[in-house]
């Protein structure tokens, strides 16, 4: 006889696993192509030009101290600036349930302890 032996968690990955996923390629697109391996951001995103034809760099942000509520943000397009959000102008929209963004806060502040 062959016991069912399922203990108190029964999924296949755990929230930090998953979160590494994600983060990885989410929905087709890395956050690392912009936010770095381990979230800390510096990541080169593009070249422009400001008003005075000055040359500029566009880099991803550290986003490993986000709190929850602004890494959702973050996701669905907006951030905060002095205590209100506002849409993004480069951030893509991702799509993301409430489990796959706890995960990839799991995963990102996993890393904030190493």
């Amino acid at each position: 006889m062959i016991e069912n032996n399922t203990s108190q968690d029964e999924s296949f990955l755990s929230d930090i696993e998953y979160g590494k996923m994600l983060y990885v390629n989410p929905r087709g697109i890395s956050c690392a192509k912009c936010h770095g391996k381990n979230g800390k951001g510096g990541q080169k995103i593009a070249k422009y030009y400001d008003q005075n034809k000055n040359p500029k760099l566009l880099k991803g942000v550290d986003i490993t101290a986000y709190s929850f509520e602004d890494l959702n943000a973050s996701l669905q397009n907006r951030y905060k600036e002095n205590n209100h959000y506002r849409r993004h102008q480069i951030m893509p929209i991702y799509y993301l349930t409430p489990q796959e963004v706890q995960a990839l806060y799991s995963f990102l502040h996993s890393k904030i302890k190493k």
